[in-house]
């Protein structure tokens, strides 16, 4: 029993200094995009309660086995602006389509909100990172925990860019990155995070004479 214990705080420990690294990236990426920001003359890129909404497509893997299920689903979100580039963002994701045969016993849903924080344009371009807290509905294959469905609330982090298409129109590529706790593996049979991840891609309408700036 010690020695289960030791095993189970171990597992706790790496998955705190991996949350703890992932928040050390996004806090100097956003550094950085200020700082570069300040070298161009200052402009409202985003003036307060601008708009947008967006859909697409995901492409993730689910954190299952040894990287045995990756599979595609819809996916929507919005924006408004709060303060200059910071802006909240509420949106969801899925895993439902394709995939192998033990996908198919495999569906994943999330919603959630959080903060976006997009930066001046790089062109036509707009890098953007988000954190987000939500919940999560997952069904899955037989992990011997006697159930077949788990719901967590979850944490996301994530970054992406996107790139003016035409008139209000933006294209979106981002990465998302789920820490949902406490889920029992059939591999190592302790509990521990997993991690849904993967790319959404798709398009982005904004709202306003903003909408059409780069």
């Amino acid at each position: 029993m010690p020695r289960e214990l030791g095993k189970v705080t171990d597992l706790r420990e790496d998955n705190m200094k991996m949350i703890a690294k992932l928040f050390v990236v996004i806090t100097v990426t956003l550094v950085s995009l200020s700082c570069a920001s300040q070298v161009v003359p200052a402009v409202t890129t985003h003036p307060p309660l601008a708009t947008s909404v967006g859909a697409g497509m995901n492409y993730w893997s689910g954190d299952w086995g040894r990287a045995d299920i990756n599979r595609w689903g819809p996916s929507a979100w919005a924006t408004v602006t709060i303060w200059h580039d910071l802006s909240v963002i509420a949106e969801a994701h899925s895993l439902i389509v394709g995939g192998n045969q033990a996908a198919s016993n495999y569906k994943y849903f999330t919603g959630g909100g959080g903060l976006i924080y997009t930066s001046d344009y790089w062109g036509r371009f707009q890098p953007f990172v988000k954190g987000e807290a939500g919940f999560a509905s997952l069904t899955h294959p037989s992990n011997f925990s006697g159930h077949l469905h788990d719901t967590r609330t979850i944490w996301t982090l994530g970054g992406g860019v996107e790139y003016h298409t035409g008139g209000h129109f933006w294209t979106r590529v981002e990465y998302s990155y789920d820490l949902f706790p406490d889920f029992h593996s059939s591999i190592t049979n302790q509990s521990h995070t997993l991690n849904p991840r993967g790319f959404a891609f798709g398009e982005t309408y904004r709202f306003g004479r903003s909408g059409t700036r780069f």
